[in-house]
C-alpha cells in the first residue's frame, strides 16, 4: 500500500488555466523523486489540460447521474473522457446526500474510476465507507483551512475514524495539513495519506512545499 498526498486545487486563482498545468508539471517532477504517490485535483475546467503529465488527475466532483439532459452536472463518463483517474465525492464545499454519494461511487466503479469520499464525522466515515469507495477522507469542518492540523487537534478521533473505516477502504485525513510532521503523524495514526489544499497551493512555492511535505510519507 502506497502512502499518498492528494492536492486539491479548488478554484484558487493561482491554480487555474495555464497555471494549473504548470503546477501539475512541477508536481510530477516531485513525484518522480519521492517514495509515495502524489495525486492532484484541478478545477473541472482544467482536468483535460492537466492529464497526461505522469501524475494521477482526479476530478473535484462527480455526481450520480448518467449522461443525459443534465445541464451543469458532472457525470462520470465526462470525468473519464478527460483522462482523469478518479474523483473526489462529497467534499465539504460540495456536499451530497447519502444516496447520491452511494450512487456516485457505484457509477465511478462501473467505469474504473477511483473515488475519494469526504466525511466530516466518524459516523459519516462508517456509513460512507460501506459504499466501498477507494478512500475515505476524514475532514472535521471546523479545522478546514485553519492553522491547526486535524492530526494534532483530534488524534484520537483520527484513530476512531480509521477503526470505523470498512475493510479494504483506505483512510485519509485532511484539514489544516501544512507540514511533513502533519503527514507523518496522520500515517502514524493509521491513515494512508492526506488530502490537502491551501497548505500547498497557496504557499509561496507550491512544488517546494509539496516536496517538503512528502518527506512525511
Amino acid at each position: 500500500m502506497n502512502n499518498r498526498i492528494i492536492v486539491n486545487f479548488k478554484a484558487y486563482r493561482n491554480a487555474l488555466g495555464d497555471r494549473s498545468e504548470e503546477l501539475v508539471k512541477s508536481f510530477s517532477e516531485v513525484y518522480k523523486e519521492i517514495d509515495g504517490e502524489v495525486i492532484v485535483a484541478p478545477s473541472s475546467f482544467d482536468t483535460f489540460r492537466t492529464a497526461g503529465n505522469g501524475i494521477k488527475i482526479y476530478s473535484q466532483h462527480v455526481g450520480p447521474l448518467k449522461p443525459g439532459s443534465h445541464t451543469g452536472h458532472s457525470v462520470a463518463e465526462a470525468v473519464e473522457a478527460t483522462g482523469a483517474s478518479g474523483s473526489l465525492i462529497n467534499h465539504s464545499e460540495r456536499r451530497m446526500d447519502s444516496e447520491s454519494i452511494e450512487d456516485a461511487v457505484s457509477r465511478c466503479e462501473e467505469l474504473g474510476l477511483e473515488t475519494v469520499v469526504c466525511a466530516q464525522t466518524v459516523e459519516e466515515v462508517e456509513e460512507y465507507s460501506s459504499f466501498r469507495p477507494d478512500f475515505i477522507a476524514f475532514e472535521p469542518p471546523e479545522l478546514i483551512g485553519g492553522d491547526t492540523a486535524v492530526s494534532q487537534a483530534e488524534p484520537e478521533m483520527i484513530r476512531e475514524a480509521v477503526e470505523s473505516t470498512a475493510d479494504g477502504v483506505e483512510t485519509l485525513t485532511g484539514a489544516g495539513i501544512k507540514s511533513a510532521e502533519d503527514v507523518s503523524k496522520s500515517i502514524e495514526l493509521g491513515c494512508s495519506g492526506v488530502l490537502v489544499a491551501s497548505g500547498i497551493v497557496k504557499s509561496d512555492n507550491p512544488a517546494e512545499t509539496l516536496e517538503k511535505m512528502c518527506e512525511g510519507l
